[in-house]
Protein backbone atom coordinates (compact mmCIF):
# COMPACT_ATOMS: atom_id res chain seq x y z
CA UNK A 1 0.00 0.00 0.00
CA UNK A 2 1.18 3.55 -0.78
CA UNK A 3 0.58 5.95 1.22
CA UNK A 4 0.35 9.71 0.02
CA UNK A 5 2.64 12.59 1.23
CA UNK A 6 0.16 15.43 0.98
CA UNK A 7 -2.74 13.75 2.64
CA UNK A 8 -0.18 12.61 5.39
CA UNK A 9 1.59 15.88 5.67
CA UNK A 10 -1.94 17.44 5.71
CA UNK A 11 -2.66 15.46 8.88
CA UNK A 12 0.52 16.75 10.48
CA UNK A 13 0.11 20.64 9.24
CA UNK A 14 -3.12 20.18 11.19
CA UNK A 15 -2.01 19.11 13.90
CA UNK A 16 0.78 21.41 14.84
CA UNK A 17 -0.21 24.75 13.81
CA UNK A 18 2.61 26.91 12.82
CA UNK A 19 3.02 30.50 12.17
CA UNK A 20 2.47 31.15 8.42
CA UNK A 21 5.97 32.41 7.78
CA UNK A 22 7.48 29.44 9.25
CA UNK A 23 9.73 26.76 7.79
CA UNK A 24 9.69 23.39 8.64
CA UNK A 25 12.51 22.22 9.99
CA UNK A 26 13.55 18.63 9.98
CA UNK A 27 17.11 16.78 10.50
CA UNK A 28 16.44 14.39 7.73
CA UNK A 29 14.78 14.04 4.64
CA UNK A 30 13.96 10.84 2.60
CA UNK A 31 16.68 12.18 0.36
CA UNK A 32 19.49 12.53 3.02
CA UNK A 33 18.71 9.33 4.88
CA UNK A 34 18.82 7.36 1.74
CA UNK A 35 22.44 9.20 0.86
CA UNK A 36 23.92 8.11 3.95
CA UNK A 37 22.05 4.41 3.93
CA UNK A 38 23.60 4.12 0.59
CA UNK A 39 27.07 5.41 1.49
CA UNK A 40 29.52 2.24 1.85
CA UNK A 41 31.58 3.77 4.84
CA UNK A 42 31.00 1.88 8.00
CA UNK A 43 29.97 5.29 9.83
CA UNK A 44 27.12 6.07 7.40
CA UNK A 45 25.91 2.43 7.83
CA UNK A 46 25.60 3.23 11.57
CA UNK A 47 23.80 6.51 10.93
CA UNK A 48 21.29 5.55 8.86
CA UNK A 49 20.56 2.19 10.76
CA UNK A 50 20.58 4.79 14.10
CA UNK A 51 18.27 6.79 12.50
CA UNK A 52 15.82 4.49 11.46
CA UNK A 53 15.60 2.74 14.76
CA UNK A 54 15.21 5.84 16.81
CA UNK A 55 12.77 6.90 14.44
CA UNK A 56 10.84 3.87 15.32
CA UNK A 57 11.35 4.24 18.53
CA UNK A 58 9.67 7.61 18.57
CA UNK A 59 6.65 6.24 16.36
CA UNK A 60 6.40 3.38 19.56
CA UNK A 61 6.45 6.19 22.45
CA UNK A 62 3.96 8.23 20.62
CA UNK A 63 1.55 5.13 20.65
CA UNK A 64 2.60 3.97 24.00
CA UNK A 65 1.07 7.55 25.37
CA UNK A 66 -2.03 7.61 23.32
CA UNK A 67 -0.26 10.73 21.13
CA UNK A 68 -0.30 8.27 17.84
CA UNK A 69 -2.80 5.43 16.22
CA UNK A 70 -1.20 1.83 17.30
CA UNK A 71 0.37 0.23 14.68
CA UNK A 72 0.38 -3.29 13.64
CA UNK A 73 4.05 -3.75 13.51
CA UNK A 74 5.76 -6.93 14.76
CA UNK A 75 6.11 -5.99 19.07
CA UNK A 76 10.18 -6.76 18.23
CA UNK A 77 11.55 -6.53 14.54
CA UNK A 78 15.45 -6.45 13.75
CA UNK A 79 16.94 -3.33 12.99
CA UNK A 80 18.33 -4.56 9.37
CA UNK A 81 15.19 -5.67 8.44
CA UNK A 82 13.84 -2.62 9.36
CA UNK A 83 16.11 -0.82 8.00
CA UNK A 84 15.92 -3.40 4.53
CA UNK A 85 12.30 -2.30 4.50
CA UNK A 86 12.91 1.60 4.57
CA UNK A 87 15.69 1.74 2.00
CA UNK A 88 13.44 -0.19 -0.34
CA UNK A 89 10.82 2.48 0.33
CA UNK A 90 12.69 5.44 -0.61
CA UNK A 91 14.26 3.31 -4.05
CA UNK A 92 10.70 2.82 -4.98
CA UNK A 93 9.49 6.28 -4.51
CA UNK A 94 11.55 8.85 -5.44
CA UNK A 95 8.88 11.16 -5.89
CA UNK A 96 8.33 11.35 -1.98
CA UNK A 97 11.94 11.47 -0.66
CA UNK A 98 11.54 15.24 0.03
CA UNK A 99 9.31 14.28 2.86
CA UNK A 100 10.96 14.12 6.31
CA UNK A 101 12.54 10.98 6.94
CA UNK A 102 10.50 9.83 10.43
CA UNK A 103 6.96 10.53 8.42
CA UNK A 104 8.66 8.06 5.40
CA UNK A 105 10.00 5.55 8.37
CA UNK A 106 6.06 5.20 9.52
CA UNK A 107 4.72 4.70 6.08
CA UNK A 108 6.92 2.21 4.90
CA UNK A 109 6.51 -0.05 8.19
CA UNK A 110 2.51 0.67 8.04
CA UNK A 111 3.02 -0.58 4.57
CA UNK A 112 4.85 -3.67 5.22
CA UNK A 113 2.89 -4.63 8.45
CA UNK A 114 -0.61 -3.15 7.38
CA UNK A 115 -3.55 -3.54 9.77
CA UNK A 116 -6.20 -5.94 8.75
CA UNK A 117 -9.57 -4.34 9.06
Amino acid sequence: MKWHIPAIMSVLVAAAPAPAQAQVFMFETGTTLLAKCRNKAPEYALACTAYIVGAVDGIKKDVFIGRAQPTCWPDQMQADEVRRIVVAYLERYPDQRKAPASVLVSIALNGRYPCEK
